[in-house]
């Protein structure tokens, strides 16, 4: 089986700063893959590479389902299969939620049908935000809007889910039903995720698979198990404010 994602040679500079540098990795088809480092390590710069909000240096490689993407338009890309979330959420103000997830189907071919209201209101009944369709998303608290982002991302029918910082700013049991509902996800639609997260406890339960970065270079590739004891990813983190999670107990 090919990779869903491929990428080699991947580089960015911002003037000195080598903000990404010389990264490399797979992300084979139904895997959820986390992206781990400390702040500032260039998780974020990465899928802003990876979704065209940024160009990459040249000499770069970034195929899904064996096209290149290189040069392509963010909305291009999300209309080829891959969604994402954002750090801080994005609603479009001055719409209600049920409007917002209709806007993520609309940006995709795959998320266009027959009843895009139908689809929409049972993704939101998925994500828990039954009953708030006609609500404006101004008013949603902070957790229902990083759900209505899940739901809208799903809108487009991905084949591949990016999801950066999906638990930042939630309470445990919060971080505990969206990590279900991911998982929920990935399970029934066979939909493969690369997630950034500094929960680091539900990040190393959830995922099957972590690269870590330092200072936008992979030090370590592999499971849960084995980058919690790498000792780079060991050094990277000593000192720092968010410190490894030393037991992961389950890798999906």
């Amino acid at each position: 089986m090919s990779a869903l994602l491929e990428v080699a040679n991947l580089n960015k500079h911002f003037g000195g700063l080598h903000a990404v540098k010389d990264v490399s990795f797979t992300v084979e088809p139904g895997e959820i893959v986390g992206i781990l480092g400390p702040n500032g390590a260039g998780k974020t710069t990465l899928y802003n590479l990876l979704t065209g909000f940024i160009a990459p240096d040249p000499g770069a490689t970034v195929l899904f389902e064996g096209s290149s993407l290189l040069g392509v338009a963010p909305h291009r890309i999300a209309g080829r299969g891959i969604s994402r979330t954002f750090q801080l959420c994005r609603p479009f103000i001055g719409m209600s939620v049920l409007e917002n997830v209709i806007v993520g189907a609309l940006g995709s071919k795959r998320g266009q049908g027959a009843d895009l209201d139908a689809r929409a209101q049972a993704l939101l009944g998925r994500v828990g935000l039954a009953g708030k369709e006609g609500v404006p998303v101004e008013v949603l608290s902070y957790g229902d809007q990083r759900r209505l982002e899940i739901a809208r991302a799903l809108a487009a029918k991905p084949a591949l889910l990016l999801l950066d910082e999906p638990f930042a700013g939630l309470g445990s049991g919060e971080i505990a039903d969206l990590s279900a509902l991911i998982r929920q996800v990935h399970t029934d639609e066979g939909l493969t995720v690369l997630l950034i997260e500094h929960k680091l406890r539900e990040f190393m339960r959830l995922v099957g698979r972590v690269i870590a970065l330092d200072f936008g270079e992979v030090i370590a590739q592999g499971t849960p198990e084995d980058i919690v004891r790498h000792p780079a990813v060991i050094e990277a983190y000593i000192g720092r404010s968010d410190p490894v999670e030393t037991e992961p107990q389950h890798a999906a």
